[in-house]
């Protein structure tokens, strides 16, 4: 069942999501639907299931640490209790 909803959002961010949706051949409509859908899961259980805003997003911060995760919890530790 569909059920309409109004957004109040900047003008700029809405041309530009029309503009992307346009692009990609997907309703913005859809889009939203989407994304509320990505956001309102706790982890997707395939790659498939992410919507593809965030897919496109995904890979735009990247982690240039060196350190395991052990290493850092150790050193986050002692500089905290030592």
């Amino acid at each position: 069942m569909s059920t309409k909803l109004t957004l109040t959002l900047d003008n700029e961010v809405i041309l530009t999501a029309k503009e992307y949706a346009k692009n990609h051949g997907i309703s913005l409509s859809k889009m939203v639907e989407h994304y509320f859908k990505g956001i309102s899961k706790k982890i997707p259980s395939d790659k498939d299931d992410i919507p593809p805003i965030t897919k496109e997003l995904s890979g735009y911060a990247k982690i240039t640490n060196t350190k395991s995760d052990k290493e850092l919890l150790v050193a986050a530790l002692e500089s905290k209790y030592l």
